[in-house]
C-alpha cells in the first residue's frame, strides 16, 4: 500500500481519490476550531499538563498543541494571519490571562480589553471608540460601529471605507511561518485570508441597511463590492506570492445561510455576489492552480451550492447538519464529484453538545459512510467545538475517525 503523509493524504482526498484513511482536521481553522474552555477541559480529561494558548480572542479559540493534534489524528495545520482577530498581533509574545471559567491561558500580549459598568468587555481604539464588545456573561466579542451606516452615494463610500490591506510586516511573518510549517511538519497547510464580501458588508453598513441597500441601491452597493473585490485581489496577489509555494488550501468565507434558508435569494447571490466570488477564485487559480479553494459558508445554503461550484469553490465548509436542506446523502450524491466536503462528521449544535459519547460515535460512523466513498471528505465536526462540549464527546468523535475511517482497497 502507498505510504501517505498527512499532507499527501489531504491532497489525495481533495482530488476525489481514496487515500489510506479519511483525512482529519482537528481544530485547524477558525471555523473548525476549539473554544479555549473546551480545550482546557480536554487537556484535563486527557491528563496532559500543557499550556492553553489562545490565538483568536474574538472567538476564544485555542492553538492546539502538536501532541494533541497527533493524539486526535489531525492532518491539517493552520497558517494564521498576523492579526487573526481584534487587530491583535501574534508576533509580540504572550501573557497569562484568567479565562471565563477561572482557569489560566496564554493570550497574545497585545490583547487588552476594558471592563464596562454594565459588565461587558470592550476593545477600545486609539481614538477612544469601542470597536468590539463582549456582552456580560457572553463568550465572544461582537463588532460594533458601522462606518458606512449612513452612506447614500459612491462618494460616501469613498469617504468612509477602510479597504483591506496586507503589510510588509505581515508578509515577512507569513513567509517565515509558512516555510517552517512546510519544511518542519508533515501536515497539510491551510492559509486563512479573512476575505469576505457579504459578511464584510454587514459589518460596514449594518445588517438591516445592507440588505435594504442591496434591494434599493444596487448601483451604490455594486460600487462598494467592486472596490472590495479589487482590494482583496491586491491582498491575494501579495499573499499568494508570499506563501503559494507552501500552502495546499486557501480559506475564504461568507455566511449566506440561516437555520432555515439563505439570507438572500439565490437570484441575488447569482446576480451580485457570484461574479465577484468567481473573480476572486479565478485570480487565486491563476496564481496557483494546485491550491484548493476552501469556502466557509454556514447554514441552509443547499440552493447556492451549484453556483458555488461554478464560481470555482473546491471545498465547502461546513455541512451544517442541523440546517434545513443540508442533507448529507443528497449533497454527496448531487455534488460530490465536483465538491469536497470539509466537516459535517457530527453536529456541534446538537449531538456533540447534548448527546452521549456513544451517540457521537454513531453519528460520526453514519457520516463517514456517506461522505467517505470516493474521497472528497475531510473529517471534523460541523463548526467550532463550543465551550460546553464534554471532553469525552470530543474524544469519541476523533476516535470514530481512527476506528472507522480506513479505506479498504
Amino acid at each position: 500500500m502507498k505510504e501517505y503523509t498527512s499532507r499527501t493524504r489531504v491532497q489525495c482526498a481533495l482530488e476525489h481519490s481514496e487515500p489510506d484513511r479519511i483525512p482529519v482536521d482537528f481544530a485547524s481553522t477558525r471555523s473548525s476550531g476549539i473554544n479555549a474552555l473546551a480545550y482546557g477541559n480536554l487537556l484535563k480529561y486527557l491528563g496532559r499538563g500543557l499550556q492553553n494558548r489562545v490565538f483568536d480572542m474574538k472567538q476564544l479559540l485555542s492553538e492546539v498543541d502538536d501532541e494533541i493534534r497527533v493524539l486526535m489524528g489531525g492532518d491539517v495545520i493552520q497558517l494564521h494571519r498576523l492579526e487573526p482577530s481584534l487587530g491583535v498581533k501574534l508576533n509580540e509574545g504572550e501573557r497569562d490571562e484568567v479565562l471565563m471559567d477561572g482557569t489560566h491561558g496564554l493570550v497574545p500580549k497585545g490583547f487588552h480589553c476594558a471592563e464596562m459598568p454594565d459588565g461587558s468587555s470592550a476593545i477600545i481604539d486609539s481614538e477612544g471608540r469601542r470597536r468590539f464588545i463582549r456582552p456580560s456573561g457572553g463568550m465572544y466579542f461582537e463588532d460594533v460601529g458601522r462606518p458606512l451606516e449612513d452612506a447614500l452615494s459612491a462618494e460616501d463610500i469613498d469617504a468612509g471605507l477602510s479597504l483591506p490591506t496586507i503589510t510588509a510586516e505581515e508578509l515577512g511573518y507569513l513567509s517565515e511561518r509558512a516555510k517552517y510549517l512546510y519544511e518542519k511538519t508533515p501536515y497539510a497547510i491551510i492559509g486563512t485570508t479573512s476575505v469576505s464580501l457579504f459578511e464584510r458588508g454587514v459589518k460596514d453598513f449594518g445588517f438591516e441597511n445592507y440588505l435594504a441597500n442591496l434591494a434599493s441601491e444596487r448601483e451604490m452597493m455594486e460600487y462598494y463590492l467592486d472596490r472590495m473585490t479589487a482590494a482583496y485581489i491586491e491582498v491575494l496577489d501579495a499573499y499568494m506570492d508570499c506563501v503559494g509555494d507552501y500552502i495546499q488550501v486557501i480559506q475564504l468565507h461568507d455566511d449566506y445561510g440561516t437555520q432555515k434558508s439563505t439570507l438572500i435569494s439565490p437570484r441575488l447571490f447569482r446576480d451580485v455576489f457570484k461574479p465577484r466570488h468567481e473573480k476572486l477564485h479565478s485570480f487565486i487559480k491563476s496564481k496557483r492552480p494546485d491550491v484548493k479553494i476552501f469556502f466557509h459558508c454556514c447554514g441552509a445554503v443547499s440552493a447556492l451550492v451549484p453556483d458555488m461550484i461554478e464560481a470555482g469553490v473546491d471545498i465547502l465548509n461546513p455541512i451544517q447538519l442541523s440546517a434545513e436542506g443540508m442533507n448529507p446523502a443528497f449533497l454527496k450524491r448531487e455534488y460530490g464529484r465536483h465538491l469536497a466536503f470539509w466537516g459535517g462528521a457530527c453536529s456541534t449544535q446538537t449531538t456533540m453538545t447534548f448527546s452521549s459519547a456513544a451517540e457521537v460515535t454513531e453519528e460520526a460512523k453514519e457520516m463517514i459512510d456517506i461522505f467517505a466513498p470516493g474521497g472528497g471528505f475531510v473529517f471534523c465536526q460541523d463548526h467550532n467545538i463550543q465551550h460546553n462540549v464534554p471532553p469525552e464527546n470530543i474524544v469519541a468523535l476523533y476516535r470514530a475517525a481512527a476506528d472507522y475511517g480506513a479505506y479498504r482497497h
